[in-house]
């Protein structure tokens, strides 16, 4: 599943919990349900930005010029 799909549940989660807390009486058992969902989803989202941020970090070289170490985007090309 990708971002946009995981924070459209997470949304559509939280929507559904608030309506479940408004409701009387409780439906306990759909109120824990969807609270595991929705964290099931919140960690979901985070592995998933991580894996983007790795990815994202993978995306530059490391460049050593004289004696400063830099990282620039790969494919980037100073201008002369």
């Amino acid at each position: 599943m990708n971002q946009e799909q995981l924070m459209g549940r997470y949304f559509r989660l939280q929507q559904e919990l608030s309506i479940a807390y408004s409701a009387q009486p409780w439906n306990s058992r759909r109120i824990d349900r969807l609270a595991n969902e929705l964290a099931g989803t919140e960690r979901e989202i985070t592995t998933a930005r991580s894996s983007d941020e790795r990815q994202a970090e993978s995306t530059y070289r490391v460049v050593q010029p004289g004696r400063g170490v830099r990282a620039e985007p790969a494919g980037f090309e100073r201008p002369a």
